[in-house]
């Protein structure tokens, strides 16, 4: 097709050149990313941002590669990664789940893990590590099937558990105050307890479990990996890895999991 574009002559000599650049120009970066994790990725309007979206458009252009994103359902996420359908998860996942689907992960990003989402009156009591959480008394509130609920499992809290569809739900529940405590991943929690510090609410100061989080490739795909890695390493030697970290979560100064000055 190039060879008979170039024997069109001269009259077609910039239309040759567009279609050689097309040929030669590299695929997109096609990122998979589920928008339902504040501060990591979600809409605002109909627009995607958040840490991992940062990240997506970072890779993409170390890559010299344009960027694609991909909206798919959590759910989904791993098996649309082994069909070939996106090259690469940035979406929050914790190491562990990434490896309990089969699919190979980059260096973590970011030591996550869960956190307890409190009113300020209940923070000494229930913000400082299991211990309260198990208690009678106590209203827990927590995504099904999440790692927080794993965690409430394996502790065998005395308290009534209420499980939501989601962690904003969770949150209003919080609020409303038909709950005490809600458990979820620490960076959503932490966003939540910022957008929500006029009703009084405020994160836990004691990590519950830690949690790696990681961006997730086929388990064959080392390039890109590798380039993943080159990426993250290079953030991360000029410093510009904590600045993103810090700017897109609130309170990650001050929680057990930041770096200490």
């Amino acid at each position: 097709l190039l060879a008979a574009a170039m024997l069109g002559g001269c009259h077609h000599g910039s239309q040759t050149k567009g279609l050689f650049h097309r040929l030669m120009e590299p695929a997109p970066l096609r990122v998979g990313i589920a928008l339902d994790a504040p501060p990591l990725a979600y809409e605002q309007g109909d627009v995607a941002i958040g840490l991992e979206v940062k990240f997506a458009a970072g890779l993409a252009a170390s890559m010299q590669r344009n960027l694609e994103l991909v909206e798919i359902p959590r759910q989904d996420l791993a098996e649309a990664l082994l069909d070939k359908k996106v090259d690469i998860l940035m979406t929050g996942m914790t190491v562990a789940e990434a490896h309990a689907r089969k699919l190979a992960t980059a260096n973590p990003y970011l030591i996550s893990g869960q956190v307890a989402l409190v009113h300020l009156d209940d923070h000494k009591k229930l913000g400082k590590g299991t211990r309260g959480l198990t208690e009678q008394s106590v209203r827990l509130g927590v995504v099904g099937e999440s790692s927080g609920d794993n965690l409430l499992k394996m502790l065998k809290p005395k308290g009534t558990i209420s499980r939501f569809p989601t962690a904003a739900e969770g949150v209003q529940a919080l609020v409303a105050d038909t709950i005490d405590v809600f458990v979820f991943d620490m960076a959503t929690n932490f966003y939540y307890a910022s957008l929500y510090v006029d009703k009084g609410l405020t994160p836990g100061g004691t990590p519950l479990t830690r949690e790696p989080l990681a961006w997730a490739v086929r388990p064959n795909d080392t390039a890109l990996r590798d380039a993943a890695n080159a990426y993250l390493a290079q953030i991360e030697k000029n410093g510009e890895l904590q600045k993103m970290l810090e700017r897109t979560i609130p309170f990650y100064r001050n929680t057990a999991y930041s770096p200490k000055p």
